[in-house]
């Protein structure tokens, strides 16, 4: 499947994203420490009957990287700028990890335009619901990447063993990540200001929090998926889509953890194809 790319003027950067495929548009927001190229398998697999618009989030990539500027509402405007330019109405969202935030945001923002929000893997912050637990007390990474100068200083220089670290601990199946795309990853990480930009996504975790508790006040009207794995965030996502949905699909994947486009492929795209039918 032919993958094009491209570079939009939007909300005062310049992203780049790809797109690829036919058919109803589908916007991918990826997570750390990926990039659009997280959507390439879906593309692969799905292209026959969805267009994926798939851009790098500001700070991530080949995308602009500002000292400002990372919370979900603001990433949820860059993105609605990046639709226009492709002439883009209507569309569905997929996102994974902490493109997660800002998709439920996009979500809320552009109303009828939206067809339906997947999130996958995603952690929930701001919300308060019974059983709810803040990703940020299990997940020791989530409080260091936030004081982004110190987690700087211990990454630079070692940026293959720690986001080894992520793709193997992080999984259920240790190979699940080819180490083309480790080795993908590791590269873009070493791109001038990539790590920098890119740890924002956890730096505004609490304008995140803020953001989607008052966003959430009100129940969500599109149709909402979420799925999380077994060996890691589990039934956090679904739980938390059910709080802030008024229609949620979704659960716990068996024998997944993080990285489920890597790890469960074929379930997950036969999940989202499932979950868009019928839904233009």
């Amino acid at each position: 499947m032919d993958v094009q790319h491209h570079r939009a003027e939007t909300n005062g950067i310049r992203l780049h994203y790809v797109t690829g495929g036919h058919g109803p548009v589908v916007l991918g927001l990826h997570g750390w420490p990926e990039s659009h190229r997280q959507y390439l398998r879906l593309i692969e697999r799905m292209g026959d009957r969805y267009r994926f618009v798939a851009p790098d989030l500001r700070g991530c990539a080949d995308s602009d990287k500002p000292f400002a500027g990372y919370e979900p509402e603001t990433i949820a405007a860059d993105l609605l700028g990046v639709l226009d330019a492709e002439g883009v109405e209507r569309f569905h969202i997929v996102s994974h990890d902490l493109g997660g935030p800002p998709a439920v945001a996009l979500a809320y923002l552009a109303g009828e335009r939206v067809l339906s929000l997947a999130t996958i893997e995603t952690p929930f912050f701001g919300l308060d619901y019974p059983g709810y637990v803040d990703p940020r007390v299990p997940y020791w990474h989530l409080g260091m990447h936030m004081n982004m100068d110190i987690t700087r200083m211990l990454i630079e220089g070692k940026e293959e063993q720690y986001l080894r670290h992520f793709f193997r601990d992080f999984a259920y199946n240790p190979d699940a990540v080819p180490e083309a795309e480790v080795q993908a990853y590791v590269a873009q990480m070493r791109q001038p200001g990539n790590l920098r930009g890119s740890l924002n996504l956890y730096g505004y975790i609490p304008q995140m929090a803020e953001q989607t508790r008052r966003l959430t006040r009100r129940k969500l009207e599109a149709p909402m998926m979420a799925w999380g794995g077994r060996a890691s965030f589990g039934t956090h996502c679904i739980d938390s889509a059910r709080a802030i949905a008024t229609e949620a699909h979704g659960g716990v994947i068996e024998e997944c953890g993080h990285w489920v486009f890597q790890e469960r492929p074929e379930f997950i795209c036969d999940q989202l194809d499932r979950f868009w039918a019928g839904k233009l």
